[in-house]
């Protein structure tokens, strides 16, 4: 993970940007070890994915226990 620290505080940024297709979902994740998933339609992250569907969850699933995460 990489922190930045600003006026009033710091920004961290990611510690993965995962395609999920080969998960079994077309979507696109950024994942921060302390914050979690964020899951986005496309690779240029212009649309985030509110609510997330089931399939979404089970790729992000399938990705986090071949990580070892768990």
């Amino acid at each position: 993970m990489t922190c930045i620290p600003i006026k009033n505080g710091v920004v961290c940024c990611h510690d993965d940007f995962v395609n999920l297709a080969p998960y079994g979902a077309r979507v696109w994740m950024s994942w921060h070890n302390y914050l979690g998933p964020v899951f986005y339609r496309s690779r240029n992250c212009i649309k985030q994915i509110d609510v997330p569907s089931k399939k979404t969850w089970d790729a992000f699933e399938k990705w986090h226990k071949q990580k070892g995460n768990r």
